[in-house]
């Protein structure tokens, strides 16, 4: 039932639903992370370790890209108003967190 009133809120203007509301939405919508063949957008860079934090565009997780060429660093300064598509599969170092790594 919480799945399908997920669903049914994609059609209320977000205006109206709480945050709170918009982040529980999310699991409810997202493909399971251990199933998913993801696709990731690059959302944030990190300053603190230069890294580029991307977000799989179908289940939500999240990862990161260490050692970004400056080119790349340079780029993402943008992501987290405007997420852009990350390609190189096989630089993204993915999370692990009470499992396997996703």
């Amino acid at each position: 039932m919480k799945k399908l009133l997920a669903y049914l809120s994609l059609i209320v203007p977000q205006s109206l639903l709480t945050t709170k509301y918009l982040l529980e939405r999310i699991p409810l919508l997202a493909a399971d992370p251990s199933t998913c063949d993801h696709e990731w957008d690059v959302v944030a860079s990190i300053s603190s370790t230069v890294e580029l934090q991307v977000q799989c565009r179908k289940c939500a997780i999240y990862s990161e890209i260490p050692d970004p060429t400056e080119q790349e660093w340079d780029a993402s300064y943008g992501a987290m108003a405007t997420p852009y598509p990350w390609e190189e599969k096989s630089r993204i170092r993915h999370y692990q967190a009470n499992g396997p790594i996703h």
